[in-house]
């Protein structure tokens, strides 16, 4: 049985628990690896439209996401947030390195 989420948050358990106050549907993964299992199977189920991820966990996901973008699935819809550690400029990098695919030119931060 496929349970239909709007929005889930997969993560530690920090992570999880201040999602959880605020209303979110939240999966805890002992781990990064178990968190990336956690968010492959809601993807290929179609569980949720909206998957919170923390960016450790996000780039052990970037196969999946491309896969999911060539197919052109509008969901799941990834949000990427940083762990308690503090950001670690992933997510700003490859922002950068869409942008620069799409524009087809390698563009200097700050341009």
């Amino acid at each position: 049985m496929v349970i239909r989420l709007d929005i889930a948050v997969v993560g530690d358990r920090h992570i999880t628990s201040v999602f959880r106050l605020a209303g979110v549907e939240a999966i805890l993964a002992e781990n990064d690896e178990s968190a990336v299992d956690q968010v492959m199977k809601l993807a290929e189920e179609g569980a949720c439209k909206v998957i919170i991820v923390t960016e450790k966990v996000s780039s052990k996901l970037k196969g999946l996401r491309e896969e999911l973008l060539k197919e052109r699935q509008s969901y799941p819809i990834f949000i990427v947030i940083p762990d308690f550690e503090g950001p670690l400029g992933l997510r700003s990098a490859e922002l950068q390195e869409r942008v620069n695919r799409s524009v087809g030119a390698k563009l200097k931060a700050g341009e």
